[in-house]
């Protein structure tokens, strides 16, 4: 059995930041500020990930770009990863972002031996510790592309082995911009990508072929750096080198944070773990199975931070479309599992908010003022949201009469849930309260179906 220490030594979170732009700032990068989670960029919804777009935003307010190496830190808000939340151990919807991007021609020799050195020296991973990948070639829009052998040498110079360097395909080590984010008009930039990986260990391995790429747990993906250095056409196939290339390195700042202080997930690293604990010195559904009390806390825990700094970045209160759509969803869902772990206490968001608050104002000042509004926000939403409830119960009442039987099919479940807003866990509650027989399978099988419908339709 392989068990590697995670690290030589152990840095609070707002360390992890910090300590990435004294590393690029000492290797003459200029240190910028991130975009508002707000950014126009995204405008139906918010900032995904550090990347160009804050680079430009920085470079507009001052008047245009000047110097071509730029580091900085970027709060992170990824609706698609809500789904996510709670059941992985290394999934947050809002996290941050440290990211290094460099304009022009680039050595991948140098930029590979710069970022070995921000991994073994700044933060102090062993070396034993870390598996890599790059692009071993694949076939992307109708082109075929070669391996990508100039990283592989790369981090052969480094020092890695070649045990520990794995080449996968397109789907995990080739970045392509999508027509979403450019436009249908314009030629996708692209470029092959790297990957590096943390080992927590054989012993979480799930067979003799478990590599970086696999989904067992073994291996943390926290650092990527892309080679953007072409447009290809998705119409054409034709590729051709951008005029100005560009690279850009970026950690996530609390898995880092996790590996570093040898932590088995994200929710109990320095930064989110008290908030945790305060959720369960409130929390008194003691019968609710362990799994689900875990993920419920974490799902309360991720929404009230997530909250927090969206509305302090200006995002607008919950209702319908776009980013109020997204705000609605995150009080809901923090209200449903508020509701799951039999927490009646009315003054509990407020306590969560203020213990959130105590944790980062320090370091992130503009917190306080969102407060107020925040709780706001909840009070308003949580009023809709109980009608919600009471009606979907209604609905449920009216389906049960019609149909003369204490069963509910998985389709009607889904309806429940997606036409009449009872969330799916309170759903499940309320059939068992009534003694209603319904089927766990049959209700993903419905949803499957509906997913597949909506990803056809668009």
């Amino acid at each position: 059995m392989l068990t590697v220490k995670p690290t030589r030594q152990a840095l609070d979170s707002a360390k992890v930041g910090q300590r990435f732009l004294e590393y690029y700032q000492a290797d003459g990068y200029e240190v910028i500020p991130g975009s508002s989670l707000l950014d126009p960029s995204v405008p139906m919804s918010f900032v995904m990930s550090a990347g160009l777009a804050q680079v430009e935003t920085s470079a507009m307010l001052r008047g245009g770009r000047v110097g071509d190496r730029y580091a900085l830190l970027q709060n992170c808000f990824r609706y698609f990863d809500l789904v996510n939340v709670g059941e992985s151990d290394i999934h947050l919807s809002l996290f941050q972002m440290p990211g290094a991007f460099t304009f022009g021609p680039v050595s991948k020799r140098d930029t590979i031996a710069r970022i070995w050195g921000l991994l073994t020296k700044a933060y102090g991973f062993h070396p034993d510790s870390l598996w890599v990948t790059y692009f071993a070639g694949d076939e992307v829009a109708g082109h075929t592309f070669g391996p990508d052998l100039e990283t592989y040498q790369a981090w052969r110079r480094a020092g890695v082995p070649p045990d520990r360097i794995v080449g996968l395909g397109a789907e995990h080590n080739f970045w392509k911009q999508g027509a979403s984010v450019v436009g249908a008009e314009h030629v996708p930039k692209c470029g092959p990508n790297t990957e590096v990986f943390f080992d927590r260990g054989a012993h979480l391995s799930c067979g003799a072929t478990c590599c970086p790429g696999c989904g067992c747990g073994r291996f943390v993906e926290f650092l990527n750096t892309l080679f953007i250095t072409l447009h290809i056409d998705d119409d054409t196939a034709i590729v051709k080198p951008l005029e100005e290339p560009f690279t850009e390195t970026v950690v996530g700042t609390e898995r880092v944070a996790m590996l570093l202080q040898g932590a088995s997930s994200v929710f109990e690293i320095d930064s989110v773990q008290p908030l945790i604990e305060h959720v369960r010195d409130f929390t008194q559904a003691q019968a609710l199975p362990v799994a689900d009390r875990i993920r419920h806390e974490r799902i309360l825990v991720d929404h009230i931070r997530a909250l927090l700094f969206l509305v302090a970045d200006g995002a607008p209160p919950p209702g319908k479309g776009g980013r109020a759509r997204l705000m609605r969803k995150l009080v809901r869902e923090m209200l449903t599992s508020q509701k799951l772990l039999d927490i009646p206490d009315p003054a509990f968001i407020r306590s969560l908010v203020e213990s959130t608050l105590d944790l980062y104002t320090d370091q992130h000042p503009r917190l306080s003022s969102a407060q107020n509004k925040l709780l706001e926000y909840v009070t308003d939403e949580r009023g809709r949201f109980e009608r919600t409830l009471q009606a979907g119960r209604r609905q449920l009442d009216r389906l049960l009469t019609r149909q003369g039987k204490r069963h509910i099919s998985g389709e009607d479940m889904l309806d429940l849930e997606k036409r009449h807003g009872v969330p799916e866990p309170l759903l499940e509650v309320i059939l068992t309260q009534r003694q209603v027989r319904f089927s766990q399978q049959a209700y993903r099988a419905a949803h499957a179906r509906w997913r597949r419908a909506v990803v056809g339709a668009n």
